[in-house]
């Protein structure tokens, strides 16, 4: 299939929701009765971990080329950071790899250690990796990197817990669109164009400058290549519900009631004029080493 766009128009939205927390602090408590805003990054994962990937397999999808690209082999001791319900240790497992998969969220811990007996699942906080250094061989953080709160910190425990020479992947949100389709996504212009709606420090996700990130934190051999999903949709609702089960969720719940109305209501009649509805996105998977 023909595929292209993804991530690239909400990466833009990320870097302007970062540059708007910077100048206004810390988050606070919030109040769902108002602004309808979660109270954590983590509660949102929480709350979605039933349906998770259920109703579009598009974690599942991703996952699969992320290890596709970076290959760990039998007896590889790998760590799957913020391992949701196990796009990545699933297919890693299936590689003969042994995967400790760690995530914040207990309902998405729990959902995991069902389906994947075969991994160590522990529920664990990403700036405090509760491993001895040089544990691993790889550690694969997927969509995680800019959704916690101190990039720099989770960084430099991956590094403390990786062996010489281990390798590190991270997936964020970006990319370099690779393909087109003859009738493109519209939704991530549509969550560029409501983005504005959002009160202050709605929603979750900031940009990073992932090389610099690395660099400063002792990586090397940095690279970037980029992977691409697309799976077409039976409709436009079933785009919608698959936006509620995943991290846009708080995007949709941090909307006022009205747009959130407007925000649904827009994207099912663009989706539904369309012959053919594809989901499509781009990621940028970043890869690093400790050294020797």
């Amino acid at each position: 299939m023909v595929c292209g766009y993804g991530f690239v128009a909400f990466s833009d939205h990320l870097r302007s929701l970062a540059r708007v927390r910077d100048s206004l602090g810390p988050r606070p408590t919030p109040n769902r009765e108002g602004l309808f805003i979660l109270t954590t990054n983590v509660q949102v994962f929480e709350e979605v971990a039933s349906v998770y990937d259920e109703v579009l397999p598009f974690f599942a999808e991703l996952g699969t080329q992320i290890v596709d690209v970076i290959a760990p082999g039998p007896g590889m001791r790998v760590l799957d950071l913020g391992a949701g319900r196990g796009a990545i240790t699933g297919p890693t497992l299936a590689r003969g790899a042994r995967v400790t998969a760690i995530d914040a969220a207990p309902g998405m811990v729990t959902r995991l250690a069902a389906d994947h007996p075969q991994a160590k699942v522990l529920l664990m906080d990403a700036h405090d990796l509760e491993f001895p250094a040089a544990s691993f061989d790889v550690v694969v953080a997927a969509f995680v990197l800019h959704l916690v709160d101190t990039p720099v910190v989770v960084a430099a425990e991956i590094r403390r817990v990786l062996s010489p020479g281990g390798l590190l992947a991270i997936a964020v949100p970006g990319g370099v669109a690779q393909t087109e389709l003859t009738e493109p996504d519209p939704i991530p212009d549509l969550y560029a164009e409501f983005a504005k709606f959002l009160p202050p420090r709605g929603s979750m996700g900031t940009w990073l400058d992932v090389d610099k990130l690395l660099t400063q934190t002792g990586f090397i051999d940095v690279r970037q290549a980029n992977v691409e999903v697309c799976l077409e949709v039976p409709d436009g609702q079933t785009y919608w519900d698959w936006t509620l089960t995943h991290g846009s969720r708080a995007f949709v719940d941090d909307l006022p009631a009205n747009r959130r109305t407007e925000f649904h209501d827009r994207m099912v009649a663009q989706l539904s004029s369309q012959n053919v509805i594809t989901l499509q996105r781009t990621a940028a998977l970043w890869t690093a080493r400790v050294p020797l």
